[in-house]
């Protein structure tokens, strides 16, 4: 029990970390993910460089709203070899130059398969990335919690929660991915899942991250870590406008 529900935060983790933001500008206008018909593509390694897969990210909806703006992501996921394993939308949007994520839409749908036959239930936060970014900039922390019920006697069999803390603007850098070399700055984040099944409560799983986020481009690449060792990575692939 307690393997598998690591090896379940792991994977909701990476794929948390597969989802691409953008930010820095003081409108709305010209955000790629908020640009109809952008794509992006991301690949996914562990620790050994091994592809452990890809996701593709398409602009299927731009809603405008006065000064605001959201839009409708879709998503493809792949495996290692290549062949489509789910598919899924989540929710971005901006207002005053500032960029949201919708935590709740965080979710792989490969992760809740296990579930398939009973009640989910997710409420969270926003992600936010302010319209300016710099050095030492304290963002707002972020929690997303998912309670899966019996869909016949409403009994709770688990809730899981993950909390977002400690994220932190380090300074701009440059670097190279295999979409282009950019320059963007480097945010530090905590992450801390805990899993409560039939009332007990299970071991806490806790990680850092590390993110590479380019204005008016967004996510470029992001590291997790565990007890100081790298666990995976992500990387910008391509884009396409």
């Amino acid at each position: 029990m307690r393997k598998m529900y690591l090896l379940f935060v792991i994977a909701m983790l990476c794929g948390f970390l597969s989802v691409p933001t953008t930010t820095i500008a003081q409108d709305c206008s010209g955000y790629l993910l908020l640009t109809e018909n952008a794509e992006y593509e991301i690949l996914s390694y562990n620790q050994r460089n091994k592809l452990t897969g890809k996701v593709v990210y398409k602009v299927t909806d731009v809603r405008q709203n006065g000064g605001k703006s959201e839009a409708t992501v879709h998503t493809k996921m792949y495996d290692e070899k290549g062949k489509m394993a789910n598919e899924g939308s989540y929710q971005v949007g901006c207002e005053n130059g500032s960029v949201w994520v919708d935590m709740r839409s965080l979710m792989n749908p490969d992760m809740m398969s296990a579930y398939k036959d009973m009640e989910i239930k997710m409420e969270g936060d926003h992600m936010d990335y302010p319209a300016s970014l710099s050095p030492g900039q304290k963002l707002k922390d972020g929690s997303f919690t998912i309670d899966v019920l019996d869909k016949n006697s409403g009994q709770n069999f688990s809730t899981i929660t993950m909390l977002v803390t400690g994220r932190t603007v380090g300074e701009k850098e440059r670097f190279e991915v295999p979409a282009g070399t950019y320059e963007g700055f480097k945010i530090n984040q905590d992450m801390e899942v805990q899993t409560r099944a039939m009332g007990m409560k299970m071991p806490g799983t806790r990680m850092q991250t590390v993110e590479w986020f380019v204005p008016g481009t967004g996510w470029i690449k992001s590291e997790t870590y565990r007890n100081g060792k790298l666990m995976a990575y992500s990387v910008l692939n391509k884009i396409n406008k």
